[in-house]
This record gives C-alpha cells, structure tokens and sequence, in this order.
C-alpha cells in the first residue's frame, strides 16, 4: 500500500513539474513571440538528455558500487573481530603452544609499538611465505591435543556455519577459505571419533590441515589488527593485552 502511495506521489509530482515546464514556455512565447528560439532550445537541450543520462549513469553507479563495497568491506572487519573473540584466539593460542616453527611468529609477541607499515610488512612477508606449522607433541599427548582443538570447533560449528553462510563474505576470498578450512577440519577429526589410536601417519596428515588453519589464522589476525590500528585505535589494546601469541598476556591494565 506504501509503495503504491510512493509510485502515485512521482507521477503526480512529474505531471506537475511537466504542466510547469509548458507554462513556463508558453509565457516566454507570449510575451517575446520568439517560437523559433524556443523550439530550437528545446531540441539541443533534448539531444543533450542521452548525454546526461550516460554520464550521470556511469558516475553514479560507481560511486554507489564503491560506497557499498567499503560497507561490506566493513561489515566483514566488524565480523572478524567477533570470529577472534569466538574462536580465531583460542585456535591461534593452542596451535602456537605446540608449533615447533616459531620464526614466522616470534615477532607477534609484542605489537606494542607497531605502525601502519610494520603491519604491512608483515602482511606481505606472511602472503609470500606463509607460516610453517609443525605439531611437535609427544605421542602419548597427542590425546588431550586434539580433544582440546576438537572441542573448540564443536562448541563454535554452529558459529562457524552462521558466517560461511554470510553473503558479504564473498567479498573477502581469505576469510572465506578459512572458514572452509576450519570446517575441513572439524570434519576431519569428528569422523575419527576417539583419537587414542591416532598413528604417525595420520597425525601427520591432521598436521597438514592444522598448518593450514594455522597459516590463515595468522594473516588475518595480522590483518584485523591493522584495520583496528587504522580505524579504531581504542579497540586494539585489548587485542593487544589478549594477544594469543603472547603465553603472559593479561586482559587488565597495568600501566
């Protein structure tokens, strides 16, 4: 009914506006008799109409395309924090207790003092070489691991679904394969069921889906961090005292 009252008021304001642009026409005539110059004016201004429209076109369409692209965009970020609330910090905190290849992430201990540029760095060093991830446990923990890594994804599947479901997360490529490679891994350890047989073999294999997770998780930390650095600089020192790279970090302040 709303939208039938909407369309009515545009065609009696175009009726309206149309009946002014004839009055105003005619008086000019009327009163200057100049017909010739009327309707010359009125052909070079309507050849000018497709003109108009395809600059005006093309101009806003980009405009509006950009403005709801960085609105997206932002949206995604906003998500991305609540995803290292939920799950991405505890995940990060657990693989890096057991990686025995820290060099890619020892300097992820403490961000205090990073700008702009040295999350940038960073960015690219982890685009180009990634993050090496080796599980070193010995066997006889291996149990407990991978029932606390298990459970973690268990206790946020459905979270996890909930953002892979998410359109506006066809609009970041990374985030959205880690998602995938997340649920690539809950599935993987929720069809073995018991992991007290889990042989050499098969933790191996298990050790190429975590470095995976490991490896996105990483860089879009990294890259969550950067957006709050830039955009909300009160927001990233609790991302700070919560690092999950940083085994005494501590959510109070202390300075």
């Amino acid at each position: 009914m709303r939208e039938n009252n909407d369309r009515s008021w545009k065609i009696r304001f175009a009726i309206i506006m149309f009946a002014l642009a004839i009055i105003i026409f005619l008086a000019r005539y009327l009163i200057f008799g100049d017909g010739k110059e009327i309707i010359a004016y009125l052909w070079k201004h309507i050849g000018f109409i497709p003109i108009d429209i395809l600059i005006v076109g093309f101009l806003l369409e980009g405009i509006m395309g950009k403005k709801e692209h960085e609105a997206v965009l932002e949206k995604i970020d906003m998500l991305m924090g609540t995803f290292f609330s939920e799950i991405g910090n505890d995940l990060i905190a657990e693989l890096s207790k057991v990686n025995a290849n820290k060099i890619n992430t020892e300097n992820l201990k403490d961000i205090r003092n990073w700008d702009e540029k040295d999350y940038d760095n960073k960015m690219k060093e982890l685009k180009s070489v990634g993050v090496d991830f080796k599980a070193d446990i010995p066997k006889e923990e291996r149990e407990e691991f991978l029932n606390r890594i298990y459970s973690i994804l268990v206790e946020r599947r459905e979270f996890l679904v909930n953002l892979i479901n998410n359109p506006n997360l066809l609009e970041k490529d990374e985030f959205s394969s880690l998602l995938l490679a997340l649920l690539h891994l809950d599935e993987e350890l929720s069809r073995r069921g018991e992991f007290s047989d889990i042989r050499d073999v098969d933790f191996n294999h298990l050790n190429g889906d975590m470095k995976r997770v490991y490896s996105k998780l990483v860089y879009e930390w990294v890259c969550y961090l950067k957006y709050l650095y830039k955009y909300y600089p009160y927001m990233i020192s609790l991302a700070i005292r919560t690092n999950p790279f940083d085994t005494e970090a501590d959510v109070h302040v202390k300075e």
